[in-house]
């Protein structure tokens, strides 16, 4: 290929020799206008051959031209409307002659744009387009306004983002601030930005060329603060231009202010909408302390009047703002190491207040019980746990003896409960974690979730509740930034939830989702006659190590569930009396029950009046227990405060049975669950 495009550009050259022989020749007969015609179709010969367009770049018209015309003006033009499709020259390239071809393209171009008439002389009208249009060389396609139309900008450093669809049309360019979300800057941030303008174009759609920015009266923000500049595009973090960097050659001095201008590109604004372009920085990776904002004060950086420069699609420039400036006051942080925070909270995701049964029947022993989950989130600076202060708190039956740090799937760490006794908390440190240690580390701004797991150990009977939070700095616990000092500033603790572990007794777990109903109609007056709300539970219940006996809802002195209502804002509306005094404004009319199973484990025959057993190592499943109350108080008055929702907040049972026992025991870690609790609902 090379050796081919030597032969043709040397044949080129050969010809052009003859050529130019021609013009010595005396006898020749040839005209001054033919040889100009053939010295352009050479030259773009040439052009084409050595792979660029013979339009230049930045080729501006500024002579009529119709037919007859010869020149680099033609080539230009002819190029043009080859590339555009309208003209198709003999030779395959521009000939540099304008002739009776190029005319009737010209004519079909200046239809095709709205110019008239269509006479294919390419005029004032003609040119004024086209100078908006041709402004950069291009590869498969023209550039229109700076904006590669069926093709992409190749110019140096230009950069193009849009296209302009409103050729030969004056437009107008407003330009106002837009938001911006940060005020401050660390030391050694990257493209952080520090000013936002809002361009808008009215009537033409408007590219954008152009953004001078005042950087102050102070050399000390790009000699010791600033080090690049770029045009980001705001909706999507693209750099539409840069890095532009800020030296003594780049700012220049404009009466007491240092300015610098960020061209080379070519944002297309569309016609009747806006787009916000933010001024990024590159701050220096490291800033003295007296040039600090803490020092120094705040920089203030700007667009001034006529500081953005556009084009519309007649190619006239716009300016904006047309009056006063843009301007941002930017406060300049030490870095990011210096900066670094780590933010401590419970996760979502942490174990809900519940009963659970040990896992190893034989062993009495629930090993690496999930009790709590926290994260931990990084601000400003990539930090990692160093050391980890974990309270644990354990009542009951059994003792709690080693702790487990996990981040996912993976064991950071392990450490011993110390100094934990009956009521008091003991202490489970993770220390010395190294920087690398896989999980350990938190990257900045982001959040990272961990798990705290222990082994609960000696629940022979009854049971023990457990439950752990994080210690503040004071309590033991460090965080590291990313070259292991102490972070800054280390906020917030994580508590987590009580779980209850059972040696012996039952475990209940709610099935599904609760549900509630509204029937009836209230009437007026005093009458009792009212609507009725019911709330529908199912519970699975399982014994642990022993037989479980329970009371039926028919029972009075020992009913299996307590219920409690709540209004709109949360509060118990629950009854105690049947006076007017009592009742007023409270639930009082309630009713409640269940269909006592058979089957499914239950054992419901000779258990004494009202009662039932759960034989040990049993599960079985309680269905349609409801709870019913009515829609007035006592006093007859229409129950305000709506909308409600019924709870089931405690489960009665016992351990041995009921015909020779009076010992009953109520589980209430359900209670203020709103996994146990209905949706809400008005009365009717």
């Amino acid at each position: 290929m090379l050796k081919s495009n030597t032969a043709k550009f040397a044949a080129a050259i050969a010809g052009a020799a003859f050529a130019l022989s021609a013009f010595a020749s005396p006898a020749g007969a040839t005209t001054l206008s033919d040889l100009q015609a053939s010295l352009a179709s050479i030259t773009a010969q040439i052009a084409a051959l050595q792979g660029t367009s013979a339009t230049s770049a930045g080729y501006t018209f500024n002579t009529n031209l119709t037919v007859g015309s010869t020149g680099p003006g033609v080539v230009a033009l002819q190029n043009l409307l080859i590339s555009k499709g309208f003209l198709t020259m003999p030779a395959g390239t521009a000939e540099g002659y304008f002739g009776a071809l190029t005319k009737r393209a010209v004519a079909a171009w200046q239809a095709s744009v709205g110019i008239s008439p269509t006479s294919g002389y390419f005029g004032p009208k003609s040119r004024a387009v086209v100078n908006a249009m041709v402004v950069t060389t291009t590869t498969g396609g023209t550039t229109v306004g700076g904006t590669t139309v069926g093709g992409t900008s190749t110019t140096g450093s230009t950069s193009t983002t849009g296209s302009i669809t409103t050729p030969g049309v004056e437009g107008v360019l407003s330009v106002t601030s837009g938001p911006i979300s940060n005020s401050v800057v660390n030391v050694g941030q990257q493209k952080v930005p520090i000013l936002t303008v809002r361009s808008q174009a009215q009537n033409s759609d408007i590219a954008v060329q152009r953004i001078t920015v005042d950087l102050g009266s102070s050399t000390n923000i790009y000699n010791k603060v600033y080090q690049n500049l770029y045009v980001v595009e705001a909706s999507t973090g693209n750099v539409v231009a840069g890095p532009f960097p800020l030296n003594s050659s780049t700012v220049v001095q404009s009466g007491s202010n240092y300015i610098v201008t960020l061209s080379g590109f070519s944002y297309v604004v569309p016609k009747g909408t806006y787009r916000d372009l933010q001024i990024a920085a590159d701050l220096y990776s490291s800033i003295n302390t007296p040039y600090l904002s803490a020092t120094a004060g705040a920089y203030t950086v700007s667009v001034d009047t006529n500081g953005v420069r556009g084009i519309d699609g007649a190619g006239i420039d716009q300016y904006g703002p047309t009056s006063g400036s843009i301007s941002q006051a930017i406060t300049v942080n030490a870095s990011l190491v210096d900066n670094s925070i780590a933010n401590v909270s419970t996760d979502a995701s942490t174990p809900q207040t519940n009963t659970i049964p040990v896992t190893d029947t034989t062993n009495n022993q629930y090993l690496q019980l999930p009790i709590l989950t926290f994260d931990v989130g990084a601000q400003n600076d990539t930090v990692h746990l160093h050391n980890l202060a974990i309270k644990v708190l354990a009542n009951g039956t059994g003792s709690v003896g080693a702790a487990y740090l996990y981040q996912g799937s993976t064991q950071i760490s392990s450490a011993s409960v110390v100094g934990a006794s009956t009521g008091v908390a003991g202490t489970a440190t993770f220390s010395n974690i190294q920087d690398g240690t896989a999980g350990a580390s938190i990257p900045i701004n982001t959040t990272v979730p961990y798990t705290i797991k222990v082994d609960v150990t000696g629940v022979s009977s009854g049971s023990i509740a457990v439950s752990a939070s994080t210690t503040n700095a004071a309590g033991g616990t460090t965080i590291y930034n990313s070259t292991d000092g102490t972070v800054n500033s280390l906020n917030g603790i994580a508590q987590g939830n009580t779980q209850t572990v059972l040696g012996i007794g039952p475990q209940f777990t709610i099935v599904g989702s609760p549900t509630i109903v509204a029937s009836g109609a209230n009437q007026t007056g005093n009458t009792q006659a009212t609507s009725t709300v019911t709330a529908t539970f199912t519970v699975n219940a399982k014994s642990i190590g022993t037989n479980v006996w329970f009371g039926t809802q028919a029972s009075s002195s020992h009913p299996m569930f307590t219920f409690t209502v709540y209004n709109a804002a949360g509060t118990s509306i629950n009854g105690t009396g049947s006076s007017n005094l009592n009742g007023a404004g409270l639930v009082t009319a309630t009713s409640s029950g269940f269909i006592v199973p058979t089957g499914s484990g239950f054992l419901t025959t000779g258990q004494g009046l009202n009662a039932f057993e759960l034989p040990q190592q049993q599960t079985g499943t309680l269905s349609n227990i409801t709870f019913t109350f009515a829609g007035k108080d006592s006093t007859g008055a229409v129950l305000a405060g709506g909308p409600f929702s019924v709870e089931i907040s405690s489960i009665n049972s016992s351990n041995g049975d009921p015909q020779t026992t009076s010992t009953f025991n109520s589980q209430a870690y359900m209670h203020g669950l709103s996994s146990w609790r209905t949706p809400s609902i008005n009365v009717n």
